[in-house]
């Protein structure tokens, strides 16, 4: 289901030099939550929600699909 999101993440904390533990830390939740999600063993929309947060972008679900914009909330 958020197979294409995962994506997204591993891209956006590679060019934001993000680690796992850092995003988990930045999100408040535990590092191990953030490598089940992304391994695909967890595919909370709440896990995946604080991800994207942190990383600057928003979660769209439309026409029974997931897909990622920039927030432009952020600075």
């Amino acid at each position: 289901m958020f197979d294409e999101f995962r994506q997204t993440v591993k891209k956006l904390a590679r060019a934001q030099k993000l680690t796992y533990a850092l995003i988990a830390q930045r999100a408040g939740i535990k590092e191990s939550t953030v490598k089940y999600f992304m391994c695909g063993a967890n595919d909370s929309r709440r896990t995946a929600e604080k991800l994207a947060d942190v990383l600057g972008i928003k979660i769209v679900y439309s026409k029974g699909e997931y897909s990622t914009v920039e927030d432009k909330r952020k600075d």
